[in-house]
């Protein structure tokens, strides 16, 4: 843990790759263990697994992610010092995964209020949009994961200002903000978060040592913007958007 933070309980994460062996995330059990013991430790008191659901290259359906997280269980169980835990999906929103959301098939956020999204390589064409509109009037908060990484909104804050204002939210990979992905990433992180374009922020994390650098991210937005904007990004905001409502 970074001198001088001071973790304030209560956060809600929102986006972490804590349950082992389904993604890019925690490799054994033990490593998802570690891992939310160290949120546990910066101040989340709830953490909310999302692994990836993306056709080809993690080919993970409803079924194989939530045998995954009752592999988790017994770990769990045997654990000290853990905050609350719960399974959602990073959804990657191509046709595939669409369909999935429509039928019922995918992994909204505990409660079925919303659901988190996640791009690469597009620029919202018409097509997304309408697709996003879809799942609002199916009752689900479409939240867009870590916009500060897609390329498309480097420089173009105004793409996802539009879907926010449409009823998309956006969520903050806090990390992002002391160039985690690179300097870009990092750019787009300030500018959005500036912008007020954030609901809410997370963790991302794969690892038990991406921890730190959440820490880090933590006490960047509290430097700049106090422990208001952090209560927002990490207790109001989450909590907010598993109600299915955009925090203002």
């Amino acid at each position: 843990m970074l001198l001088g933070f001071r973790p304030v309980r209560g956060f809600v994460d929102l986006h972490c790759h804590w349950v082992a062996g389904i993604d890019d995330g925690a490799a054994t059990p033990s490593d998802g263990i570690a891992m939310l013991q160290a949120l546990g430790a910066a101040g989340f008191e709830r953490v909310i697994a999302t692994p990836h659901m993306r056709n080809g290259m993690f080919d993970n359906d409803r079924p194989a992610l939530e045998a995954a997280f009752e592999r988790m269980q017994p770990s769990l169980a045997s654990a000290s010092g853990l905050p609350e835990v719960a399974l959602s999906s990073e959804h990657y929103f191509d046709d595939v995964v669409y369909r999935r959301l429509l039928a019922g098939e995918g992994i909204p956020y505990p409660g079925g209020h919303a659901v988190l999204l996640e791009f690469y390589g597009v620029d919202f064409p018409p097509i997304v949009v309408e697709r996003l509109f879809d799942l609002r009037r199916r009752n689900l908060l479409p939240v867009i994961a870590h916009p500060e990484r897609y390329r498309h909104l480097w420089g173009n804050a105004e793409a996802l200002e539009r879907l926010v204002d449409s009823g998309v939210a956006a969520l903050l990979d806090v990390a992002a903000l002391v160039g985690k992905y690179g300097r870009e990433p990092q750019r787009a992180a300030e500018d959005l978060l500036e912008r007020g374009l954030y609901h809410a922020a997370c963790s991302d994390a794969h690892r038990p040592s991406d921890v730190a650098e959440v820490v880090r991210g933590i006490e960047r937005v509290q430097a700049l913007y106090g422990q208001e904007e952090v209560d927002l990004l990490l207790r109001e905001g989450p909590r907010l958007i598993l109600e299915g409502k955009l925090p203002e």
